[in-house]
């Protein structure tokens, strides 16, 4: 008996969408020329077609001279493959607009069951694919009009909802036995894109009817102008995502646009990548198809919604979100009113946007980094009175700190009911009949929880189709039911350790990248793997441990269909194998991520710790640092100490000195904002600067200005701030790098002020302002604030104490001047305290009283501890001025007990303390007056602060001079004199006028 032929094997069934494509006329266009010739005309447009298909994840599958096959969901796995096909058709029609060749395509899309030979040589790029509906494709492109698109019905089925079509009606196609209805792609609707749910994986929804229609009566009062923030809370598994994504389609019926931003499992180490991604795709629209002209022009669009474009906001937003020119002038603001200037656009925007419907998914706070928690309150706050509705998820270990606002509601998820549950149950398994006893037992071991019941159905489906297979019997799968694990972390461990090796180690590889997987990221890391990797993405999207995403321009990625699936797939690892994967990993993104260096910078780095190489990690933290920096002091601060403490007991060699010195210095000079810990800053500044002292003499002269600086704000004698300072112009020799003179004595006239002497401190300034333009651009960003209106705020307040108001007046002008305006909060709210002085000098409370409220409005949008303590005293001295003694008390109160329990602006303490003696003075309370008066003469002379040393012993004085006995009157007379003895040492010719009426009133006393 003849054997029989082998049969043939093919790979898999694979659905798909086919397009074809090609020139109209273009026999006509090459009419004339030789071969040669007529492909030279036509490869650029058949380039044009092929770069669009590829830029969607499609395979161009061949060209055919004036055209190309292209397949989309094979050979790779796409999900959403035929909206895709429609975007690459689309895209291609547009490359050839205004192209000025007048060549026109036109283009056709079928959807159906492709046959895959994974046998056939060019099966990789999808050639080995057989089937009718390839034929059926080839013939509709025939149909499609010049510049435009055909699909059929079978496509259209799949896409309706994303796209605008119209009928074409039926048409009998060549070889094709009844005729096929057809129509025309007109283009896509720009709605909501489902990252988080594979739609064949979607079980039915269950049990959250009523927490659904609390989120359309929300859309519907937003509607009307009630915006509003509704925080959904619930545990792992309890459905938060998947509400979210019921009441986005809802919203998509309807025509409501909507916006996703997602954060990672490792928010901590990608700071600010929510509020990008909120920026990018939510205001200004910018797909990873752009590149950065592209993505400058949407930035610019939607800066024209609000009104005219500022050169300084389109700079700070390109930087921001890492597509600035570098031809362009940059950013001029420091990194204070970079933030602020952010906070403000971001209110903007919201504003602008809200003026139409639109709803905006926030997911997964409780991963949520410190620099983007602050972006997201500007959100909150600004949805109020518009017509968007903000959805907020996340665990209940996330405390919303927007509880009390009257717009936002929470939302806690309960867990299901029991018949919710078992309607879940019965609709997954009801296919299952051998199944069915055990229903009761899932229900029960699941406890209402929808992710942990569907988990173990997965569990269980798979375990009894390997009994099946045996031939084991009921009481068997019994035995797995009643063996089934207690925790869903147990059951999807089971499952990862159940799948094949190489999913498997693919699965661990992807849960050490992260929550999303690009693939080019994986393919550098599984490079072993490489043969089997479609393979076994394609499995792990089977078992529904992984999803594709749609965001296909900038290369595909997958992502875990829930978070709980990447933790257990993380800790389930041996940790030294998870260490040479995160060192893996993090080369793979270096490469992946070099055009955003400084965005990702934070999320490399902690792939390096995480793999033990801490140098290579405290390089990228320095790196996020600077980029961070930008915008952010306080976020700055913790990369710099994490760069300090990554590099603490390497091997010691001049690059690794050198960084940690900036680290030190860094840490040391933005720490005066944040209030640091004095003791903290001393152990810090004596190592840097000895680190310093060996490998950069001008970082050590940085180091020991920031060491005066952050010493005397935390507290220390300002007589120490003018030695480190003076110490550190001494390591100049002289004659030599003018413009960091000129910005060691802007530096050391501020420590004279703080030290009381005026003359020397005008001395010092006048020298800075004869270097001030040859200070470099690092010395610039290492203030990282306006050198020059540093140098006038300080100029404007040695003069005010000196008396000489008039040219005082006149450096505040300066100040306001330089430097396009006052932008940093801290010096804006400097220089309009100093105005705040320089009226009540003039008794003009008026003038006084509109200045302290523009400072205290700088401390409620900015919220800092170190800008509240100021408002508050600057408030306190004009509720005194215009005689409110109580209310200014409760100002200066409130200072001290902010300053005592923040540790921020401590340098302003003395003069609190001796306005609040002042205060007590002027209300008659003696007593008071004198205890205050004494505290702030012992905190003064402490601290080296000798202007108010003065105020202090004119107070004391003046308290003993109301009593009625000669030796108190003695002791005033000597208290008198020693403050005149400070007034000459110092200059400060401002306090004369006070200390010849407090010897006034004595005198007379003594006369009677």
């Amino acid at each position: 008996m003849p054997t029989l032929p082998p049969e043939i094997q093919w790979g898999a069934l694979k659905h798909a969408t086919i397009l074809f494509a090609d020139v109209v006329s273009s026999t006509e266009h090459v009419a004339g020329l030789d071969p040669e010739q007529a492909m030279e005309q036509l490869r650029p447009a058949v380039q044009r077609m092929c770069n669009a298909v590829e830029r969607f994840g499609g395979t161009v599958v061949r060209t055919l001279g004036d055209g190309i096959m292209a397949l989309f969901g094979v050979p790779r796995a796409l999900e959403g493959h035929a909206s895709l096909a429609c975007e690459a058709a689309l895209a291609m029609q547009s490359a050839f607009d205004g192209q000025g060749q007048g060549l026109r395509i036109r283009v056709g899309l079928h959807s159906g069951q492709v046959a895959l030979d994974p046998e056939a040589v060019d099966a990789t790029r999808g050639g080995g694919v057989h089937g009718h509906a390839i034929h059926l494709a080839s013939r509709v492109v025939a149909l499609a009009e010049p510049g435009g698109i055909c699909l059929t019905a079978d496509c259209l089925a799949l896409v309706r909802s994303a796209c605008d079509a119209r009928p074409m009606g039926k048409h009998p196609l060549r070889g094709i036995a009844e005729p096929v209805e057809l129509h025309a792609l007109l283009g896509m609707k720009n709605d909501v894109q489902s990252h988080n749910f594979h739609e064949a994986a979607l079980s039915p929804f269950r049990g959250r009817a009523q927490e659904l229609s609390a989120l359309q009566a929300a859309l519907l009062r937003a509607e009307n102008g009630e915006g509003s923030v509704i925080g959904l809370s619930g545990a792992p598994g309890t459905g938060k995502s998947r509400l979210c994504h019921e009441f986005s389609q809802w919203c998509h019926v309807r025509g409501i646009p909507v916006s996703e931003v997602r954060t990672q499992l490792y928010g901590h180490a990608t700071p600010l990548q929510p509020v990008l991604l909120l920026l990018r795709s939510c205001f200004f629209h910018i797909t990873q198809a752009h590149d950065a002209a592209g993505a400058r022009e949407c930035i610019a669009r939607g800066l024209a919604k609000l009104g005219t474009v500022s050169a300084d906001d389109l700079a700070l937003l390109s930087e921001f979100l890492g597509v600035a020119d570098a031809d362009s002038q940059p950013c001029t603001l420091n990194a204070k009113a970079r933030r602020a200037r952010l906070l403000g656009l971001l209110h903007e925007l919201v504003k602008q946007a809200g003026a139409s419907t639109s709803v905006i998914v926030f997911e997964d706070l409780h991963w949520l980094d410190e620099a983007s928690a602050e972006f997201l309150s500007a959100l909150v706050y600004a949805v109020a009175g518009t017509h968007t509705l903000l959805l907020l998820n996340y665990r209940p270990v996330y405390q919303a700190p927007w509880s009390a606002l009257p717009h936002f509601k929470a939302m806690p998820l309960a867990d299901l009911s029991t018949a919710d549950t078992q309607a879940l149950v019965y609709e997954r398994l009801k296919h299952f009949p051998e199944l069915q006893d055990f229903f009761p037992l899932i229900v029960e071991r699941s406890a209402g929880n929808p992710f942990f019941a569907e988990e173990l159905m997965h569990s269980l489906i798979e375990k009894s189709a390997s009994l099946g297979v045996s031939g084991h019997r009921k009481a068997d799968i019994a035995s797995l039911v009643h063996a089934l694990p207690a925790t869903v972390q147990a059951v999807i461990g089971e499952r990862i350790d159940r799948l094949v090796a190489t999913q498997r180690t693919l699965l661990h590889i992807c849960a050490v990248i992260g929550k999303e997987i690009p693939v080019a990221v994986l393919e550098e890391v599984a490079v072993y793997l490489v043969s089997q990797l479609e393979t076994g993405l394609d499995g792990l999207c089977e078992a529904e441990l992984l999803q594709l995403l749609r965001e296909i321009a900038g290369g595909r990625r997958f992502a875990f269909r829930h978070p709980l699936i990447q933790e257990v797939a993380y800790n389930t690892q041996l940790r030294a194998r998870r260490a040479n994967l995160h060192a893996a990993v993090a080369i793979a993104m270096e490469a992946h991520y070099s055009a955003q260096p400084g965005e990702f910078a934070a999320l490399i780095a902690y792939h390096y710790e995480a793999a033990g190489q801490f140098l290579n990690a405290a390089q990228h933290e320095a790196r996020a640092a600077k980029w961070t920096g930008s915008t952010n002091s306080g976020q700055a601060i913790k990369h710099w100490r994490k760069v300090w403490t990554l590099l603490d007991g390497q091997e010691r060699s001049p690059g690794i000195d050198l960084l940690r010195a900036l680290a030190g210095g860094r840490i040391m000079y933005l720490g005066w904002r944040e209030g640091l810990d004095p003791q903290e800053v001393q152990k810090i500044s004596h190592e840097a600067i000895n680190l310093a002292r060996q490998a950069d003499t001008r970082l050590e002269q940085l180091l020991l200005f920031a060491q005066g600086r952050i010493v005397q704000s935390g507290g220390g004698p300002a007589d120490d701030y003018v030695a480190c300072v003076r110490n550190a112009l001494s390591l100049t020799p002289p004659g030599k790098d003018s413009g960091r003179v000129a910005m060691l004595n802007v530096a050391l006239s501020q420590a004279y002020g703080w030290a009381g002497l005026l003359e020397q401190g005008l001395d010092a300034n006048d020298a800075a302002l004869l270097g001030i333009a040859h200070i470099d651009q690092f010395d610039r960003e290492f203030i990282d604030f306006s050198i020059e209106q540093w140098l006038f705020g300080i100029r404007a307040r040695l003069l005010i104490r000196m008396g000489r108001l008039e040219e005082a007046q006149q450096c505040l002008q300066q100040m306001e001047a330089a430097d396009g305006g006052l932008n940093d909060p801290v010096i804006e709210q400097i220089a309009h305290y100093l105005y705040v002085e320089l009226a009540l000098c003039y008794r003009d409370t008026a003038r006084a009283q509109k200045h302290s409220a523009r400072v205290s409005k700088i401390a409620q949008d900015h919220k800092s501890p170190y800008s509240r303590a100021f408002a508050l005293w600057c408030g306190g001295l004009v509720e005194a001025t215009a005689g409110n003694l109580e209310s200014a008390q409760q100002n200066y109160s409130q200072a001290l007990e902010l300053i005592m329990g923040t540790r921020a602006a401590v340098e302003f303490e003395t003069e609190i303390r001796v306005s609040l003696a002042e205060r007590h003075y002027q209300a008659g309370d003696y007593e008071q007056a004198l205890a205050a008066a004494k505290e702030a003469l012992a905190l003064s002379q402490q601290r080296s602060n000798r202007l108010t040393e003065c105020r202090a012993l004119i107070v004391w004085g003046g308290v003993l001079g109301q009593k009625a006995d000669a030796d108190s009157w003695n002791e005033a007379s000597s208290l008198f004199n020693q403050a005149e003895q400070l007034i000459t040492l110092t200059g400060a010719r401002l306090y004369e006028s006070g200390l010849v009426s407090e010897r006034g009133r004595l005198a007379q006393l003594m006369a009677r």
